[in-house]
């Protein structure tokens, strides 16, 4: 199966240029933005095109770093809504990275563009887009586009929507805000029943997979568990099973998954 995967990403990328050299033809620029010839363009932007290149990967790795701090800041600060807390679970680290990582993909090229057309004329970039583009057969910026609008595009309304989730244990509760507008519970400590560290869950085929945390049972019916918020752990997090240990006056049960806690016992 990965052989077949590997096997299937360069058909695949093969497929894609096939379809934009007959479906996105270059489009030709205006005379008034200088001669197209391409022995005219290779003479003019051949030199400078590693600078492009490397100002190209600039504008992506801050394209990266700006959005993903922007997401994080975003998580945080609606977490400080819940007002004091002794520790907070936040959501995987690797859900704020998809956007930043794809969206450079997809508009570093434009975004390069438009900032060299500021800083100059812009007939310049749109002929060495022209020039770009008829090397590779066809249209960069337009692909990359299509790209950002079906891939980059979902990718962002997805992660705008995640910056509510986190948990926050504070003082007398444990305050959990899901994803988007699942809006949040609160917990008692006091109404916890009983506590079970898990090492992970099954997946169909009864696998375990490593992801460590606490599972709390209230009187109410309800159940928290940290292993839905944070990053995949082999451990819970020590600091964690401290804080419920002076919270929770109850004893850690031990199982491998969730599913192998027993029921409640009834009230």
């Amino acid at each position: 199966m990965d052989f077949l995967v590997r096997a299937a990403i360069p058909v695949a990328i093969g497929v894609v240029l096939a379809l934009a050299r007959k479906y996105m033809p270059v489009a030709p620029v205006s005379p008034a933005q200088g001669s197209t010839s391409m022995l005219e363009l290779e003479a003019r932007f051949g030199s400078i095109q590693t600078f492009v290149g490397l100002s190209m990967v600039l504008v992506g790795v801050a394209f990266v770093l700006v959005t993903y701090e922007a997401f994080v800041w975003a998580n945080r600060y609606l977490a400080a809504a819940d007002g004091p807390a002794e520790m907070r679970l936040w959501p995987q680290s690797a859900i704020w990275w998809f956007f930043p990582g794809f969206g450079a993909l997809c508009f570093s090229w434009g975004i390069t563009l438009r900032l060299w057309a500021w800083l100059g004329q812009s007939h310049v970039p749109a002929l060495y887009n022209y020039w770009s583009s008829k090397k590779a057969g066809f249209d960069c910026a337009k692909l990359l586009r299509w790209f950002g609008l079906l891939i980059a595009t979902p990718i962002a309304i997805f992660t705008v929507l995640a910056p509510p989730m986190r948990c926050s244990l504070r003082d007398a509760d444990i305050h959990d805000c899901g994803y988007a507008f699942a809006g949040c519970q609160t917990y008692r400590y006091s109404d916890a029943r009983r506590m079970t560290v898990i090492e992970g869950f099954r997946n169909r085929d009864g696998k375990l997979t490593r992801r460590a945390g606490v599972v709390i049972d209230f009187s109410d019916g309800r159940r928290w568990s940290s292993a839905e918020i944070g990053d995949f752990l082999p451990q819970p997090d020590s600091a964690l099973l401290d804080l419920l240990s002076r919270k929770i006056k109850l004893p850690f049960n031990r199982v491998q998954a969730e599913g192998d806690i027993p029921p409640a016992a009834p009230r």
